[in-house]
C-alpha cells in the first residue's frame, strides 16, 4: 500500500510540476540582449561603447562626447514588455551653464524616418535619465530596471536605440546596459496543455484520496 501511495504521490508531483503557471518567455527576435557575446548583433552608431564583460559599457567619446548603440528587430506577435537594466555613473564638478549628461532609450519604426513608436511627451525617447537625478519614462523604472509595454506594436519592425548624450559640463559619465529582453506570453498551445494538466491533477488527486 505504501508503494502504491508513493507512486500516486510521485505521479501527482510530476503533473503539478508540468502545470505550474508558465512564465513569460524571452523572444529571440532581439538578439544578444545579455551581451554574453560581446556587442554581437548590435550596431555601434558612433562614440565609445565597448564590451564590459557581460554588459555594454557606454563612455564619453573624446570627439563627439556622445555614444550610441542600436539594433533593428521585429516586435514578436506575442510581445508583452521590453525591459533592460541600466546603471548611471558620473564624477566631476558639474558646470550648471550646460546641459547635464544623460542616457536615453528610443524605439523608432525604422532607422531612416526615425518616427518614435512611443515616447515621452515632446521628445523622441521613451526613457531619459541624467546625472542630476531627473528621470522621465513612459512606463516604469525601479532605479535599475526599465520596463516598457510593447504589446501595441506586435508584429511591427522596430529600431531600438540607446544613447549616452554627454556635454562639456565638467562631468565624466559612463553607463552600463544589460539584460535587454522582450518578454512574450506563452503560446496558446502551451496554455491549453497547462489546462489539461490541471484537470488531470484533479482526477488523480480524487482517486488518491479515495484510495487512502
Amino acid at each position: 500500500m505504501a508503494g502504491k501511495m508513493f507512486m500516486r504521490c510521485g505521479g501527482i508531483a510530476v503533473i503539478v510540476a508540468a502545470c505550474i503557471a508558465l512564465p513569460a518567455l524571452a523572444d529571440p527576435s532581439l538578439q544578444n540582449g545579455d551581451f554574453s557575446a560581446g556587442l554581437s548583433a548590435w550596431t555601434l552608431e558612433y562614440g565609445a561603447v565597448t564590451d564590459g564583460g557581460g554588459f555594454a559599457l557606454f563612455e564619453e567619446d573624446s570627439a563627439s562626447l556622445s555614444s550610441t548603440l542600436s539594433q533593428q528587430l521585429t516586435i514578436p506577435a506575442l510581445a508583452m514588455q521590453l525591459s533592460f537594466d541600466v546603471l548611471f555613473s558620473s564624477a566631476g564638478a558639474y558646470d550648471f551653464s550646460t546641459w547635464p549628461d544623460a542616457f536615453t532609450a528610443c524605439l523608432y519604426d525604422n532607422p531612416l524616418d526615425l518616427n518614435p513608436l512611443i515616447s515621452n511627451p515632446g521628445y523622441n525617447d521613451f526613457f531619459y535619465m541624467d546625472h542630476t537625478g531627473v528621470v522621465e519614462t513612459v512606463e516604469s523604472f525601479d532605479g535599475t530596471r526599465v520596463t516598457l509595454d510593447v504589446s501595441a506594436f506586435r508584429g511591427m519592425d522596430a529600431y531600438l536605440v540607446f544613447d549616452l548624450l554627454a556635454s562639456d559640463d565638467g562631468m565624466t559619465t559612463s553607463v552600463t546596459l544589460d539584460n535587454v529582453t522582450i518578454s512574450t506570453v506563452p503560446a496558446p498551445g502551451a496554455l491549453l496543455l497547462g489546462l489539461v494538466g490541471m484537470s488531470a491533477v484533479g482526477g488523480v488527486w480524487r482517486r488518491f484520496v479515495k484510495a487512502v
